[in-house]
């Protein structure tokens, strides 16, 4: 895993034990009609934001990443290198072995990012695509540059709007409540300010 390789760019994390602390407001769940009229949304199911499943980026390539069981699965053909297989060794830190250079270690911050340890990282930086909302499809984020534009008409709502504000971050306006922050926890999920959580 040599940077001449060019290799680079809810196991359940912190972000799943602040949505099983938290309580949200009905901010970003996607039937917020009335905040007073309705009852705080439930938070999604533990296990249900991956960290680690998704397609991760590092210079400008997709990388996709599967995790079944503590098993993980790395598609590297982007680099034309081949497949690399690992383990998951807490819910923060996974080893990954590339057949082609060697054994590496990488850590999970939470926030949309993979360190290895040999200081190659990798990001969660798509927020474009179709999203779950307590198991069930919703919301979809058309994503153009820094651009972000939020399909919320499924629960008759208007159409949000934000921007990136760094590679795992957004801030988007919800004309019909308040303006929420978003976190890309992994590819495959975001935690909002308010603690509700889409998926993939």
């Amino acid at each position: 895993m040599k940077i001449r390789h060019a290799i680079f760019g809810g196991v359940t994390l912190m972000a799943l034990a602040l949505a099983t602390t938290s309580q949200p407001s009905t901010a970003v769940s996607p039937n917020s009609q009335s905040i007073n009229s309705l009852p705080s949304v439930r938070i999604a199911r533990v296990g249900a934001c991956s960290p680690i499943n998704g397609t991760w980026f590092y210079s400008g390539k997709g990388i996709p990443v599967v995790l079944r069981g503590d098993l993980v699965t790395v598609n590297m053909s982007a680099f034309r290198r081949p497949t690399a297989t690992g383990r998951m060794l807490s819910s923060t830190q996974l080893q990954v072995t590339f057949p082609d250079d060697g054994t590496f270690v990488g850590t999970l911050d939470g926030q949309g990012k993979i360190s290895w340890n040999n200081s190659t990282v990798w990001q969660a930086t798509q927020f474009a695509g179709s999203w779950k909302y307590e198991g069930k499809y919703g919301p979809k984020i058309q994503q153009l540059g820094d651009t972000l534009r939020v399909d919320m008409s499924r629960y008759s709502r208007p159409t949000a709007l934000g921007n990136v504000t760094s590679p795992s971050h957004a801030s988007v306006q919800f004309t019909d409540d308040a303006t929420h922050t978003a976190t890309l926890i992994g590819p495959n999920c975001i935690q909002w300010s308010n603690g509700t959580t889409w998926t993939k």
